[in-house]
């Protein structure tokens, strides 16, 4: 049975164990089991009370609706209080890419509960979610967290310097992976049963805060680089990118673009609502002499408020070997990491996209995992390259984009 599950999770039930949505009767059980410092060691920085979890909860309830995040509170039998919650949330458009995250009341650690909720989560990620490839991270240092992803069957793939930071903590994480198919071959029936889907429509609650009000919200500026410009896309650019994205060789490698002006000017269009929302910044890359973008450099929140991000670039190819890419890739570092305030930036490569990936290495970027079928691409999975630079490496390169003029 397939469910639409940004109506409403369902209720799913297995071994001793239940998982449903979580409610804001939940918020002062989560409270009290998931800030305990043994918890809250390895977790993000949990909310600060049950105000704050109420929060949260209104916030993924809302993820739900609009198909970006599921979240499960654990509830062991013989309960009527959460003990822990598990997350999913979309990475690439479509679920292609997820990440999944966990958070036990330290009274349930090593009594089973993780390792029968776990599979419940997974399965209803791969079969109702359609999720094809799942990662988590877990700090180096969590021996726990890295012990039951390898029992679960995922496959270590990278280390990620310092990407993870919260009140008490800074470490290295490793990213692990499990791949559906692999999943689905080995559980070949659902591990779970699911009670009578009800629409859930969000709760009311609190407002979710987000970060301090910062200008690039209001609007991006125009960044002034060698022979190049950076400012905020707009509808005059739709023609001439529509023109050079269509290029075979551009799209050898990028998800596929807006097909037409029209499509790229619908593009343009939710990029500013993204912006304004303060979860992705998209600029256009204008060479010296034209009037119009011919590429496009975009930064993706991964965590608020922009600790970490992930960025990706396309240029026309008749700018190929040009400079024009360095120069602008320059500008965009500066005002991601001095401006922003990103703290560690990642990109994610096709493997075999040498040009991509030396021009990554170029910036002073690090290779820092290989992704397995990461990246769909003409109905064929493909491997990834994860690099990354932070704001030490930044610094480390003594600002090479020198002298840079703005104006709002």
């Amino acid at each position: 049975m397939t469910l639409d599950w940004r109506q409403g999770l369902p209720t799913i039930h297995g071994p001793s164990v239940t998982l449903r949505e979580p409610r804001m009767a939940d918020a002062a059980a989560l409270f009290a089991r998931l800030t305990t410092p043994p918890v809250a060691r390895f977790v993000s920085t949990p909310p600060s009370s049950p105000e704050g979890f109420e929060r949260f909860i209104s916030w993924v309830q809302h993820e739900r609706q609009v198909g970006r995040h599921a979240c499960f509170a654990i509830f062991p039998d013989g309960t009527n209080e959460a003990s822990g919650l598990v997350q999913v949330r979309e990475i690439e458009a479509g679920f292609g890419t997820a990440e999944w995250g966990f958070a036990l009341a330290e009274s349930n650690w090593g009594t089973g509960l993780f390792m029968k909720c776990a599979p419940l989560a997974l399965d209803f990620a791969f079969r109702q979610m359609r999720v094809h490839r799942l990662e988590a991270r877990a700090s180096v240092s969590n021996g726990r967290g890295n012990g039951v992803l390898h029992k679960l069957g995922a496959v270590p793939e990278g280390i990620l310097r310092q990407s993870f930071v919260n009140h008490v903590l800074r470490s290295d994480q490793i990213l692990w992976s499990i791949i559906a198919d692999d999943w689905l071959a080995s559980h070949s029936d659902p591990m779970y049963q699911v009670d009578h889907q009800v629409v859930q429509i969000p709760e009311t609650a609190l407002a979710v805060a987000r970060a301090e009000a910062v200008p690039w919200r209001a609007g991006l500026p125009s960044i002034q680089g060698r022979g190049v410009t950076l400012r905020e896309l707009i509808p005059q650019d739709a023609d001439t990118l529509a023109f050079l994205f269509s290029d075979a060789e551009v799209g050898r490698y990028i998800p596929p673009p807006p097909a037409t002006a029209n499509d790229f000017s619908r593009f343009i269009q939710w990029a500013q609502e993204q912006r304004e929302s303060g979860t992705v910044l998209c600029f256009g890359v204008v060479p010296e002499g034209s009037e119009t973008a011919v590429g496009i450099l975009q930064l993706h929140e991964l965590e608020v408020p922009f600790r970490t991000a992930e960025w990706g670039f396309v240029i026309g190819r008749p700018y190929w070997g040009t400079g024009l890419f360095e120069h602008s890739a320059q500008q965009f570092l500066q005002f991601v990491f001095e401006t922003v305030g990103v703290r560690r930036l990642e990109a994610r490569a096709m493997a075999n996209n040498a040009r991509a990936n030396a021009a990554l290495r170029r910036l002073g970027a690090s290779k820092e995992g290989h992704l397995r079928r990461s990246f769909l691409l003409g109905g064929e999975y493909h491997d990834d390259v994860l690099w990354a630079m932070l704001d030490s490496d930044w610094r480390a390169l003594g600002n090479p984009a020198g002298e840079r003029e703005s104006s709002a």
